[in-house]
């Protein structure tokens, strides 16, 4: 029983020593992404194009919001010296200015996550093509991401990537 305990032991010792053998050869680099997200100079470029296409939209439902806030403080002191009548026009039109609010910012979530989507699509894209190609001129054999523990300044290749797509967006 010793023997073939033994003898498993050993051949399981054989298969644990054969990847770290051949892991030794093997060219890890790490990227962190959301560094290259907040920092590339195409994210920079994306937030301003939303902004600048959606930012007055913006302003707007906040002017619109306030006007609202402010009509039903209004209505609120008020009430109490109001006409049933007038109370009760004043509260239907409160409704339909939140009612068209609640509307327009429907909208305006629906239209700015599907641009905001659409300009992530091709981030991602010029990202990943970045750091496919800093890990191809690198010799790299591995290159991780997201969910690592720990990765040193030897193998982090975020600077490379971020100057990669520097060189591209000029």
């Amino acid at each position: 029983m010793r023997k073939v305990f033994a003898t498993m032991a050993v051949f399981m010792a054989a298969a644990l020593a054969m990847p770290a053998a051949s892991a030794a050869g093997l060219k890890v680099g790490f990227v962190n992404v959301q560094e290259i997200m907040a920092k590339a100079p195409q994210a920079e470029a994306a937030r301003a194009q939303l902004k600048q296409e959606f930012g007055n939209r913006e302003k707007s439902l906040t002017a619109q919001r306030g006007a609202i806030q402010k009509q039903e403080a209004d209505l609120k002191r008020n009430a109490s010296v109001m006409s049933a009548d007038k109370k009760s026009a004043a509260e239907k039109a409160l409704r339909d200015k939140m009612s068209s609010f609640n509307r327009d910012m429907g909208s305006f979530r629906d239209d700015f996550n599907m641009k905001r989507n659409e300009l992530l699509q091709g981030l991602q894209k010029k990202i990943f093509d970045a750091i496919t190609k800093v890990a191809k001129d690198g010799g790299y054999d591995l290159v991780l991401s997201n969910g690592v523990v720990y990765a040193s300044d030897k193998v982090d290749l975020t600077k490379q990537v971020l100057a990669e797509l520097a060189k591209s967006n000029n």
